[in-house]
């Protein structure tokens, strides 16, 4: 099972002359829509249910990425947590999920500070959370 939002990054380059990474479409950030999951994934025969938190190129540069990220995190906690997902996907328990943060660029040192304390935060409830660096 596969369910991808389409990206507006996949959709149309990002301008980077603003230092804010707004499409040229004037499409939000990825970062910045915390309304919705990026990307659920599960392997057929597979327990975990993997939930991608992408971040595009650029998106760091945002003045309010970490708290973006913070806020965007809350979110994909939450959907696991309060049984929104449970809702959905009955045969996943908060302990069969996997959050995966999955950033194309380098992230500042504040956002990794957070996924640590996210991770250790999320641990004694049963999701995991990782983090992927692509260049």
């Amino acid at each position: 099972m596969r369910v991808k939002r389409e990206s507006p990054a996949r959709r149309a380059p990002r301008s980077m002359l603003d230092g804010a990474a707004a499409s040229c479409f004037n499409a939000p950030p990825v970062l910045a829509t915390t309304a919705e999951i990026d990307e659920i994934e599960k392997d057929r025969g597979a327990r975990e249910v993997r939930l991608y938190l992408e971040v595009e190129r650029g998106e760091w540069l945002l003045p309010r990425a970490v708290w973006l990220l913070q806020e965007k995190l809350n979110a994909y906690a939450s959907f696991i947590l309060d049984g929104k997902m449970r809702e959905l996907y009955p045969f996943v328990a908060p302990g069969d999920v996997r959050i995966v943060v999955r950033s194309r660029g380098q992230p500042p040192q504040d956002a990794l500070t957070l996924v640590g304390l996210v991770r250790e935060a999320l641990a004694k409830d049963g999701p995991q959370l990782d983090f992927e660096q692509s260049t």
